[in-house]
């Protein structure tokens, strides 16, 4: 067995150009799948994490009534019993109470229906990083004309104008948006945040104050420090109407938040809305809830099942609907499915240009080899013995192109996973239409990894049958004539 294998290696490379063509269709259509198919997951990695895993959770509990009926009247009690019951069990990460309904925002001569919420601030943070999206920059005119000043570049002034008015949390966005290179940023961006600085600040447990979003913010017209009105409907019909100071904006990923998200702390917002039972005694008094929003340590379809059934065991309550994140977003979930279909379908025509690609190699090599695998034959080597050495090649050619596609595959999905491509122009408005952050990362490895390899080389093992069976079937006359 030693002497084939070595032979198969040596008939590898006695044709060099034959063997580079063939490994080089094996590697490109592994680097390609990969590659496609980690885009795609990523995207949808991009959904769950801006819609699911930074807002609603992977498991929501509401009033089994909600979904039908989403008033502030289909409400759930909160506890602290409750908490430390779901806390307790397996595989719950973060689990963050709120209450959440809709007003009208007024200011000067501006109105806008808002989604009001109130939240655990030490516990929305724990869940969404919400201390993170709180601007610190917001681009002015007053702000744009002090760099002009400064004598800042003509040509980092006109990307300026043009996003004059927009706030900004992280500095690495900006610089992308600037298309700024690592020096330039160094100079430009402390004289930036110097001229353009927003004093904001996050809430506090029993705080009076509110955060809104930037695109809020800016159809308002307002800023850290004005106040906001809100108006709406409480609980069973009460009337919610005050003024509430501004203490923060936040750039919110999600557009559709951040055009109408209002964040206020959990007791004033269940005070403004009135959502509470008072009992007969008129000591006891139950705050109610819109929803408990629940994240998960292990992610996959199955945890999350597992999860959701143990929450249901232990709190036994019939008023209280307990939904995996499919469940309760099925918009997104579906959206998501009908994408992957899609996304199945390109990769199998891919798939069969690879075959066909692969194919035609094999056809290539078995053709120039007829003479040579006739007299080799005619000297006395035996066809199951050619047979063998052959598989061998295509094997080790196989293989080696197989690691290749891998290993070149690898950075790619790292910095497109670390640092993913942001888009610009329409395809950025379209994602931003879907509530999608406008970026396109790469999914981390996973097992789509192993499953474009093993088809890859199932693919490879099929093609391979055609040079056994051409061996087989040969003739020796012939193949020496030929």
């Amino acid at each position: 067995m030693k002497e084939y294998l070595k032979i198969a290696w040596r008939n590898i490379w006695r044709n060099k150009r034959r063997s580079l063509i063939t490994m080089s269709s094996i590697f490109f259509a592994v680097f390609l799948a990969i590659l496609m198919r980690s885009f795609q997951l990523g995207t949808y990695d991009g959904m769950i994490n801006t819609m699911v895993e930074m807002y609603s959770g992977y498991i929501q509990i509401e009033h089994v009534d909600f979904p039908e009926d989403k008033t502030i009247d289909n409400s759930i009690e909160y506890s602290e019993d409750i908490l430390k019951k779901i806390e307790s069990v397996n595989n719950v990460k973060t689990i963050v109470p709120r209450l959440a309904s809709f007003s009208y925002a007024y200011a000067k001569e501006q109105s806008k229906g808002v989604l009001f919420t109130g939240i655990n601030p030490e516990k929305e943070n724990e869940m969404t990083k919400l201390i993170k999206q709180l601007a610190n920059v917001k681009i002015t005119e007053q702000a744009i004309n002090k760099l002009k000043q400064k004598n800042v570049p003509r040509g980092i002034i006109n990307k300026l104008l043009t996003i004059e008015g927009d706030y900004y949390s992280d500095m690495e966005i900006l610089k992308f948006d600037l298309e700024l290179t690592d020096e330039q940023a160094n100079e430009y961006i402390p004289l930036i945040k110097m001229f353009a600085s927003v004093e904001g600040e996050f809430l506090t447990q029993n705080d009076n104050g509110v955060l809104i979003g930037a695109g809020l913010a800016n159809f308002l017209k307002l800023n850290v420090g004005d106040s906001i009105i809100l108006m709406g409907l409480g609980y069973h019909g009460s009337s919610a109407a005050d003024a509430f100071p501004i203490k923060g904006i936040l750039k919110i990923p999600n557009p559709k938040l951040n055009d109408m998200v209002v964040y206020g702390s959990l007791i004033k917002v269940q005070n403004y809305f009135s959502a509470y039972e008072v009992s007969d005694n008129t000591v006891d008094t139950t705050f109610l809830l819109s929803s408990y929003a629940v994240n998960v340590f292990n992610k996959d379809d199955e945890s999350v099942k597992q999860t959701k059934e143990n929450i249901i065991k232990i709190l036994q309550r019939e008023e209280f609907l307990v939904s995996s994140w499919k469940q309760a977003n099925k918009e997104l979930a579906n959206q998501i499915k009908s994408d992957n279909d899609g996304g199945v379908v390109m990769l199998g025509l891919l798939y069969i240009v690879i075959a066909f690609g692969v194919l035609g190699t094999v056809l290539m090599m078995v053709a120039e080899r007829q003479r040579e695998m006739g007299v080799m034959v005619a000297i006395g080597m035996k066809k199951k013995k050619l047979a063998l050495i052959v598989s061998l090649e295509m094997l080790f050619m196989s293989t080696t192109a197989l690691l290749a596609g891998i290993i070149a595959s690898i950075p790619f999905v790292i910095v497109g996973n670390l640092y993913p491509l942001r888009l610009s122009g329409e395809m950025a408005q379209m994602m931003a239409q879907y509530g999608m952050e406008p970026v396109l990362p790469l999914a981390w490895f996973g097992s789509y990894y192993t499953d474009q390899i093993l088809t890859i080389l199932i693919i490879v093992l099929v093609v391979s049958i055609y040079p056994l069976i051409s061996i087989g079937k040969l003739n020796v006359i012939k193949a020496l004539r030929g």
